[in-house]
């Protein structure tokens, strides 16, 4: 299956408006002004987010100042569309290990696009079709991108070229999920490279592939979840990733569970399910040092912190380190000391510091996202 087109090097496309937010716009396109501020202000951090618009799917860039402000940076069409409604998942954006090349899913039109990131700009260089259907989560390293797809319970990857950013699809890469109707949340790579995780939030199963020197995937292995409706995850130290449990939506039901990545690419459970306090724990990440995990639950318009020992045991921190509004996703800054929310029902990002003792201080609300929002990063 071959690479769409949409743009050469030298048309690429760059988008970047100067106009003024309005209360009532929820079109980003054309509600996201240019920043102006000085060198010495702005952080060294971007924050992606991805519109998932079903006319016009577009990545959306906010950069943080040093005092905890954020203010909208541009909007960049992906070339392809997204649903306008929301994908029950995690990981609609990836960024390359040298965060040179920014990756999104267009869940609309079955294919990734894929951005080079100049300075404030993102360039488009490549759109590459998917061959399965509607790609919720992507994931990179090295030189591998692979995608989950919700359409069809499938998984399918593509050989990335780190010179010029094209994607060229894998042969042999699309393989099937568990079942039929299995519900992806997200898909990773392990920090090795050699095997892929996926959540599958319908049958309650933890599907892994372990891959060979080529990245094809060899072996498929499907293990129970520890709670029911395994959702968002992330990868901390040791081959260790931690898993948000939104229990079937079950009042104060909601876990996380830790497993242990084994070499044959087979997953072990380590400690689950650890309760939350809440309602609907679906997003999930782990700080850099990964002594710390976050999550975000919608229905209770919460955040709970956990903290997370060497051997990979998870305790609950705070049931509530913060009161967020219908929060869907979550993202930490490089340095572990920031905290990003997005809400796609309140359609608005919120930035909190990182306390002692898992508690969060909010510093900023940045409101006025589309609807259908999805996917958060941060570079």
């Amino acid at each position: 299956m071959s690479s769409i087109t949409a743009v050469n090097p030298t048309t690429a496309i760059l988008i970047k408006n100067k106009f003024k937010l309005t209360a009532i716009s929820l079109c980003f396109a054309s509600c996201l002004p240019t920043v102006g501020f000085a060198d010495s202000d702005k952080s060294n951090e971007t924050l992606y987010t991805l519109s998932n618009d079903a006319g016009q799917n577009e990545v959306l860039a906010f950069q943080r100042f040093t005092n905890g402000h954020m203010e909208a940076a541009g909007h960049f069409a992906t070339g392809g569309v997204g649903t306008g409604h929301g994908l029950g998942n995690q990981g609609a954006l990836a960024l390359s290990d040298n965060k040179r090349y920014l990756f999104a899913v267009n869940a609309g039109s079955n294919d990734v696009s894929v951005f080079r990131v100049k300075d404030d700009e993102l360039i488009l260089v490549d759109r590459a079709a998917d061959k399965g259907l509607t790609p919720v989560s992507v994931t990179v390293s090295h030189n591998r991108v692979y995608v989950v797809n919700a359409g069809d319970d499938s998984i399918f990857g593509f050989e990335f070229n780190p010179e010029t950013g094209k994607l060229k699809p894998l042969p042999k890469s699309y393989r099937k999920l568990s079942a039929e109707g299995t519900s992806p949340a997200q898909i990773s790579f392990d920090r090795d490279a050699d095997a892929l995780v996926v959540t599958e939030k319908a049958t309650n199963k933890i599907t892994t592939f372990s891959l060979n020197k080529e990245g094809l995937p060899l072996e498929r292995h499907v293990i129970d979840s520890a709670g029911t409706t395994p959702f968002g995850f992330s990868f901390g130290k040791h081959g260790q990733f931690f898993v948000a449990e939104a229990q079937g939506g079950a009042v104060n039901g909601a876990t996380v569970s830790s497993y242990q990545l084994l070499e044959d690419g087979t997953a072990q459970l380590i400690d689950g399910a650890i309760a939350a306090g809440q309602t609907a724990a679906c997003w999930l990440i782990t700080t850099p040092n990964g002594r710390m995990a976050f999550t975000a639950d919608t229905p209770a318009s919460a955040i709970s912190s956990f903290a997370i020992d060497r051997t990979g045991h998870v305790a609950l921190l705070n049931s509530k380190a913060a009161q967020e509004t219908r929060p869907t996703d979550l993202a930490v800054a490089s340095d572990g000391s920031v905290l990003y929310t997005l809400s796609g029902g309140e359609h608005h990002i919120g930035v909190y510091k990182i306390q002692k003792g898992g508690t969060l201080q909010q510093l900023e609300n940045l409101d006025a996202l589309p609807i259908g929002v999805t996917g958060l990063i941060v570079r």
